[in-house]
């Protein structure tokens, strides 16, 4: 019983130092559980920050096995929810024109994209990645506190979100 007791002890330890490892250094936190799968349906996540973080700056990678798609925002995370659309919508209910075979609709709220000026926070312009998934990037607006953005896909497949803390961001990987 108390070889039990320790075994715990220590695993509680090793799992409380994994957690401040990731809070300092930024690793991955993935909501529902720590190897999200990839996946087709809408994917979404509350947060209620005390001020409405500040997109910063948005970004594409190709990495193993997936192309990535980071925002990064000053503050705490906004809310999220990322799915497939017929169309991407931007502001009049428009469609967002968009590069590839399939759209992702990436939103954030509370989130915001311009100042008080009504400059934007982060650098306009539309990301053409030329990566095997992710054909581009392009903003589809900022109002009342909602900032979202349109995915062109080279096709339909599986996606995740990730959070990424210092700096916040949140990923959309697409395989």
């Amino acid at each position: 019983m108390k070889t039990m007791a320790k075994a715990v002890g220590v695993l509680l330890a090793v799992a409380f130092l994994a957690g401040l490892w990731q809070q300092r250094y930024g690793a991955e936190v993935r909501p529902g559980g720590s190897s999200a799968p990839f996946r087709m349906t809408p994917a979404s996540r509350s947060h209620a920050p005390r001020t409405t973080p500040e997109l910063l700056s948005v970004s594409t990678t190709e990495r193993d096995g997936h192309d990535r798609v980071t925002f990064t925002f000053q503050g705490s995370a906004p809310g999220w929810r990322v799915r497939y659309v017929p169309r991407v919508a931007g502001a009049g209910g428009r469609a967002v024109p968009l590069e590839g075979e399939a759209f992702l609709e990436v939103s954030f709220e509370p989130a915001r994209a311009r100042d008080g000026a009504g400059r934007p926070t982060f650098r306009e312009g539309d990301l053409d990645p030329g990566a095997a998934s992710v054909r581009q990037v392009r903003f589809a607006g900022d109002f009342e506190g909602r900032v979202r953005f349109g995915v062109g896909l080279a096709g339909r497949d599986g996606f995740r979100v990730v959070e990424l803390r210092d700096p916040t961001r949140v990923a959309v990987d697409v395989r």
